[in-house]
């Protein structure tokens, strides 16, 4: 009997094995759990997630985020599944104002919003002069806001029809609010105003101002409360997070107003203001000017975020050199947020929660296969595009007999053959960046299969995904630029790495 059982539990081991090895294990839907230990998890991500952008603002909707900025001329919406990623979104412009308008020219802190099954982009725009500044929005009624056409609605002011910027919506009870930035012709003071609305393009109601700036660093520049975003807790309990101070100076901060439990968000009297801010400059972070925030949740939804806008160096002015950044916030005992203070640019920050995962081939044998031509004037050779260093690039040649479009490519061979399902790619900076990129694989580095071909967005250094269409097994790869963002015709780029899935 004792040995009936053994044989029994030899062959069903034997059984148990041979149908691991036929299903395989996580990490390979085919054949027997692959050895991944060498390749690196690429499960960081480093501030600031996009070179520059001020105003920054994000939606989410079913997977996807959808990002806009102050352009300055027109509606732009970035989407992604990852925020950590914004560098690889793909960008839309949805909508430009007619020319000779009122709301043609400085088209100032859009923001996106999802009411009643229907898209609305709000945003502050005037004829050229400042004075004139007002709230527009447009309309859009397609499953998500890069589809379909947006439809101007119309100015969106209460009865004074006063200078005023930096709308944004209060959802709350059932009934809408517009929450702005308004002052005299965009004089200091600038206060926060809120008014009832009764449809998403119409303010209904007299305007309460919630807000104007009483303490020292509100006054910093000038005397300036605006950028009003709303925060509700888990309890239900809202916050109004705010910019605080000129935005042109290193102590542009936010500041925050809560509303008392069951209060009512028209009476000024149930708003208390904190005198403190809940987020400043610091300078050992790189945060100079942190202002004009939104919030958005991490893909899993368990992780609440913080992004704003701020600049690297100080007495930045306004030189374009804001930028936008996301981290992490939590929550305080009593319900009020805690956003702590910013973190260094270029230290490692983990992922939102739910984010893609890659894994990444190490490059230590890798090699350059081949390429079309290099620039060797100050060493622009082509091995610097696989050296794991940013502030080298390869670049075709330019200094005697420059090359054209359409000559240009490079390959690599990564010493194995590899399950490849997407490259990492990083511009140079300055000029020369590719616009159009064709990627090809080989595994005897003659006969090559074409992938298709890429759009690269126009960023200086950051990391941008590339994904394939589908996972390819192979030792080599090239890359043909196709066409660039600007005259010059010799194209460069600065380094990559392609990645894999674990599963």
């Amino acid at each position: 009997m004792k040995q009936l059982i053994m044989n029994a539990l030899l062959l069903g081991g034997v059984l148990l094995l041979n149908a691991c090895h036929r299903i395989g294990f996580p990490g390979d839907p085919v054949g027997p759990m692959e050895d991944l230990s060498h390749l690196i998890v690429d499960s960081t991500f480093t501030n600031p997630v996009l070179t520059g952008g001020a105003d920054p603002w994000v939606v989410q909707k079913n997977g996807a985020y959808y990002y806009t900025y102050t352009q300055g001329s027109k509606l732009v919406i970035l989407e992604t599944k990852n925020m950590s990623e914004l560098a690889s979104a793909r960008r839309y412009e949805v909508w430009t104002p007619p020319i000779g308008t009122a709301y043609s020219k400085n088209v100032w802190a859009p923001e996106l919003h999802y009411i009643n099954g229907k898209w609305y982009f709000y945003f502050a725009a005037d004829d050229g002069s400042n004075a004139n500044h007002r709230m527009y929005v447009v309309e859009n009624a397609s499953p998500t806001p890069v589809e379909g056409t947006w439809e101007f609605k119309g100015k969106v002011a209460d009865a004074t029809n006063q200078w005023a910027i930096d709308g944004t919506i209060l959802n709350y009870n059932g009934q809408l609010y517009m929450l702005w930035s308004g002052g005299n012709a965009g004089a200091a003071p600038q206060s926060i105003y809120i008014a009832k609305m009764s449809d998403p393009w119409t303010i209904s109601g007299d305007k309460v101002m919630i807000s104007t700036p009483t303490y020292d660093w509100e006054k910093k520049g000038n005397a300036i409360n605006e950028g009003p975003e709303t925060l509700i807790n888990a309890q239900g309990r809202v916050f109004v997070v705010y910019s605080g101070s000129g935005y042109w100076v290193d102590g542009y901060c936010l500041g925050m107003l809560s509303l008392k439990e069951n209060g009512d968000p028209l009476n000024a009297a149930d708003w208390t203001k904190k005198n403190t801010p809940v987020f400043s400059m610091k300078a050992a972070s790189g945060a100079y000017g942190t202002g004009h925030n939104g919030f958005f949740k991490s893909p899993d939804g368990t992780e609440d975020w913080l992004i704003y806008h701020a600049r690297n160096l100080p007495n930045g002015g306004d030189n374009n050199g804001r930028n936008p950044r996301i981290q992490k916030f939590n929550w305080n005992a009593d319900g009020t947020p805690n956003f702590g203070e910013p973190v260094p640019i270029n230290q490692p920050l983990k992922r939102p929660a739910g984010e893609t995962v890659r894994l990444i081939y190490p490059k230590a044998n890798w090699s350059v296969a081949g390429f079309s031509s290099e620039e060797t004037n100050n060493s622009r050779l082509a091995i610097r595009l696989i050296d794991d260093t940013l502030s080298t690039y390869w670049i075709t040649r330019y200094s005697t007999d420059p090359t054209d479009y359409p000559n240009h490519w490079i390959s690599a061979d990564m010493g194995d053959t590899n399950k490849v399902d997407g490259f990492i790619i990083s511009q140079k900076s300055g000029d020369r960046k590719i616009k159009e990129l064709e990627i090809q694989v080989s595994n005897d580095n003659s006969s090559w299969e074409s992938l298709g071909v890429f759009t690269l967005n126009n960023i200086d250094l950051l990391k941008q995904y590339v994904p394939l269409p589908a996972r390819k097994q192979c030792r080599y790869f090239k890359l043909v630029p196709v066409s660039g963002y600007d005259t010059q015709k010799q194209p460069g780029l600065a380094e990559v790495w392609a990645f894999r899935f674990k599963n």
